[in-house]
């Protein structure tokens, strides 16, 4: 019987070696990938882990610490005129709403979380009250984007006030439910907005605000019984719609209060060189309820709840959750995020399989 020749066995071996490479090769892809996977899944179920921890840590803060015009506080800390900054000594120090310096601002401003988490508290007084401000504050928010072509201003809020009230009354250029119900929209609530989204279902308010986006709605608006102004925690734009604030001069105070917040109303005025006017009502101090945002710091969709402080409430529950959202716009994992100095926040903890 004759041999192969010497040729063919070669290329029969070259090709083994070829296949077996492949083989290999496609095997190490496959542990590769697999490991990836896995890794990212450690990933995402630590994200959890933090976010979930932190967003505990922040409600448990916001239930058992007092707020000053600063915001949250993290520990025993009070400030009085002349005495400078102690430790509490009685019930009494509760009254002391004075800043000491280390507290969360509720400004919307990131904070390291527990791990990899990253959080901001925004109070519903630096936002923009859809639900109980006048008119006229809402003409100067629609304003800020140049106009609506659907609808002049005052169309658009006279829809608004019929979306919410009980009757089936028209005002001037407005609409009820046989109107919506004509234009393929879901009827009016006849009841106030029940989220700052739910504004997009007012017939034209989706594109008298499309110059801003939908984490930037959640970021300006409220649905809250709001009807003032927090100076020291509201965006630029929020307060712009406060008479007699202009551009310029909402950068000036946003800039002015990462140094030392407002201690009250007159220095606030005073400080932009305006008389103080009683139609446009503003605090200084932060309210009992707002938003938490929740998101991991490599970047990610980002969660928000809203919150409201329920100290007296039937039950002994300390806080309500009344809403949640989800938002796709990430948060710049590189933006800055300032350290909280409460050892609530030291330690993450562990995500086990």
């Amino acid at each position: 019987m004759s041999r192969p020749p010497r040729g063919f066995v070669l290329v029969l071996v070259l090709a083994m070696l070829v296949i077996l490479s492949l083989l290999a090769g496609g095997i190490a892809a496959t542990t590769a990938r697999l490991a990836e996977q896995s890794r990212q899944r450690a990933q995402r179920m630590q994200d959890e882990v933090d976010i979930a921890s932190t967003r505990a840590t922040v409600m448990y803060l916001l239930s058992t610490q007092r707020m000053t015009v600063g915001g949250v506080t993290i520990d025993r800390l009070v400030a009085f005129p002349g005495e400078g900054i102690r430790q509490m000594q009685s019930d009494q120090d509760l009254e002391s709403s004075l800043p000491i310096g280390n507290e969360i601002v509720p400004d919307a401003r990131p904070y390291r979380g527990i791990g990899e988490a990253r959080f901001a508290i925004q109070d519903d007084y630096g936002l923009f009250g859809v639900n109980w401000n006048p008119p006229w504050m809402l003409q100067r928010l629609l304003d800020q984007g140049g106009g609506s072509k659907s609808a002049p201003p005052q169309t658009l809020i006279n829809r608004l006030l019929d979306y919410q009230d009980a009757d089936n009354l028209y005002r001037l250029n407005s609409a009820e439910a046989d109107g919506y119900r004509r234009a393929g929209m879901r009827p009016p609530t006849n009841r106030p907005l029940a989220t700052p989204m739910e504004l997009m279902r007012v017939m034209g308010w989706s594109e008298a605000l499309a110059f801003l986006s939908p984490a930037e709605i959640s970021d300006t608006i409220s649905s809250e019984a709001v009807a003032v102004v927090n100076v020291n925690t509201a965006p630029a734009r929020v307060l712009r719609t406060i008479e007699g604030v202009d551009e310029d001069m909402a950068a000036r105070v946003v800039a002015f209060r990462k140094t030392q917040p407002f201690l009250t109303e007159v220095a606030f005025f005073e400080f932009l060189g305006l008389g103080k006017s009683a139609e446009a009502p503003i605090a200084v101090y932060p309210a009992m309820s707002g938003t938490l945002k929740l998101w991991p710091s490599h970047g990610g969709q980002v969660g928000l709840v809203h919150w409201t402080l329920t100290p007296v409430e039937n039950g002994g529950r300390p806080w309500r959750e009344d809403y949640e959202l989800i938002q796709s716009q990430a948060i710049a994992s590189d933006a800055v995020a300032y350290p909280v100095r409460s050892r609530l926040f030291a330690k993450p903890v562990a995500a086990r399989d």
